[in-house]
């Protein structure tokens, strides 16, 4: 194919977003309001509107999002926070810049969320926290969880990959695209955390994050800990972090907000292009997942995944790796923790591989990708087609 694929396209899906963004950029440096300028809550008080929260918190990244919450929970050394085996580092780092004990549960096999039945395992009289993470768009279903854990146990909901995404699987709806307005599973949580890294649904022109929270006590404390810990200029009350959001990236992000339910559609009716295509292929499963996902990635898997990740490179179709090593197998994190088996977080590292997916791809692309799959599996004996 002549045409090259991207992986993620971070450009603005049309040229009217652009215009936009360059004339909020240009305002905001005319007007000299880069720290906590108005933007920055004219922000907060939109994402919350549309993420059906009380209240927001801008930060600095997506892993500042999750340390300030674990930070307003004022937690000690001897409480334990459990994480799934499978979700990008951010998730566990913040426990442990926290210093708090990091206690890993696995994941379920055919969602890759986070085992209700492995944190009943995990449970503990020194639990304090859980961060169930919507991996790849797909939320976990945080009212179930709540039973589990009770109202004693702190939920963190780890929300970077899923902007406005719902929980759909007995909605009648056929479109999703305004699911989100009814979804209150994050009701359920303390906090939920949000990045808008470049390649994000919702994404920024460089880093920055979001906390959203139902509790005006944990949000009163978020103003403060994201400020270097002031309650007032020159009067520190608490141990912060300098993770204020930049003004420039909110007026940025203010721009792209009403644009992005409607492009997780697009997300979503791609993928399952994706889903009716592969879905008789021998050596290749499919992610289960929920209608109302926001569809971050489009993630597969396959026993011979690093052959087929460089049969798919070789003819020029970008794939990435989400995440090529369970969170358990990561020396940063487990370094002073037992060794432990997670059987299913490290089987979907050895056997996961994301496909090229963004709101501009076309369906001459997808083909592509589709047929080079099945060419691999034939070279090697694995094309069943039903």
């Amino acid at each position: 194919m002549s045409k090259l694929i991207h992986f993620t396209d971070v450009n603005p899906f049309n040229n009217k977003i652009q215009e936009s963004i360059n004339k909020s950029i240009l305002n905001t440096v005319k007007n000299k309001d880069f720290i906590l300028g108005k933007n920055v809550k004219k922000f907060e008080e939109k994402f919350s509107r549309l993420s059906n929260s009380k209240y927001a918190v801008g930060c600095a990244t997506g892993t500042d999002a999750l340390l300030l919450a674990l930070k307003s929970l004022n937690l000690s050394k001897i409480h334990e926070v459990i994480i799934p085996g499978m979700s990008y580092i951010s998730t566990g780092l913040c426990a442990s810049l926290n210093n708090n004990k990091i206690i890993f549960a696995d994941i379920d096999d055919d969602t890759g969320l986070i085992s209700f039945e492995s944190i009943k395992k995990k449970l503990s009289k020194n639990t304090k926290v859980v961060i169930p993470v919507n991996l790849y768009g797909q939320k976990v279903n945080i009212k179930l969880l709540r039973e589990i854990v009770g109202k004693k146990v702190f939920i963190i909901e780890d929300s970077a990959q899923s902007h406005f995404s719902s929980i759909c699987k007995n909605c009648k709806n056929t479109d999703h695209s305004s699911c989100f307005k009814k979804e209150k599973s994050h009701k359920y949580a303390d906090l939920s955390c949000y990045s808008f890294y470049p390649s994000k649904n919702l994404g920024a022109y460089g880093d920055s994050g979001i906390i959203t929270t139902e509790n005006s006590k944990l949000y009163k404390k978020l103003l403060i800990l994201r400020n270097l810990g002031a309650v007032k200029k020159n009067k520190h009350q608490f141990q912060g972090l300098n993770s204020r959001l930049d003004t420039l990236q909110a007026s940025v992000l203010l721009q792209k907000l009403k644009y992005t339910p409607r492009l997780n559609n697009m997300r979503r009716k791609i993928s399952t292009y994706y889903d009716d295509k592969l879905c008789f292929l021998d050596d290749i499963k499919l992610t289960s997942t929920d209608p109302g996902s926001s569809r971050h990635l489009y993630v597969i898997r396959s026993r011979n995944r690093d052959k087929l990740a460089k049969y798919l490179k070789k003819n020029n179709i970008p794939v990435q790796l989400h995440y090529p090593y369970s969170l358990n197998k990561v020396g940063a994190l487990s370094a002073k923790i037992k060794k432990i088996k997670l059987h299913n977080s490290e089987k979907w590292a050895r056997e996961c591989i994301s496909l090229p997916l963004h709101p501009k791809i076309g369906i001459k692309e997808v083909n592509y990708v589709i047929k080079i799959i099945k060419e691999f599996l034939t070279k090697n004996g694995k094309y069943n087609n039903f």
